[in-house]
């Protein structure tokens, strides 16, 4: 009997691909969510036709190398790299695909890159979960987001 080493390769496909399965709580994505890293607050609502996510705060918003208010530098469209990252949008054309699942365009202001994403609702909709994937599903990333606070998270203190 021949021995399949390409099992551990299909069952490695086969999760990463995974299928979707109707997410806990289907609700609104609308509100203020903290990111996994909890460096910035985005809050989701109406944009147009569709949804989009704006950053309304992040941790450090003075860009130490100048010491003026974060911009999108990283951006690939130089036209673009003024834009204050306060306002930016990171989440947009957010669109619902079933029940508790929504399609959208994610844009990481620190590499200057989008992806398409998919985004479900979880713990009840206390938590927003982000999936991303590359290369046909075989490479993914995903990151969880919290409701955030009315109130913004204290900055902390500069060290003197």
């Amino acid at each position: 009997m021949t021995r399949s080493y390409l099992m551990p390769v299909f069952a490695a496909l086969a999760i990463a691909v995974g299928c979707h399965a109707p997410a806990s709580a289907a609700g609104t994505l609308d509100g203020r969510w903290l990111t996994q890293d909890q460096r910035a607050v985005v809050v989701i609502a109406p944009c147009g036709d569709t949804e989009c996510g704006k950053i309304v705060w992040v941790k450090d918003p003075i860009d130490p190398s100048n010491g003026k208010p974060r911009r999108d530098k990283n951006n690939p469209d130089m036209g673009l790299t003024h834009r204050p990252i306060i306002g930016l949008a990171t989440l947009y054309k957010i669109v619902a695909n079933t029940e508790g699942f929504w399609d959208a365009v994610s844009y990481d202001p620190r590499s200057g890159e989008e992806h398409e994403i998919t985004i479900k609702l979880a713990a009840g909709g206390a938590k927003m979960v982000l999936r991303g994937c590359a290369l046909g599903g075989l490479i993914c990333r995903s990151e969880v987001w919290m409701q955030a606070p009315a109130v913004d998270p204290a900055v902390p203190a500069a060290a003197n």
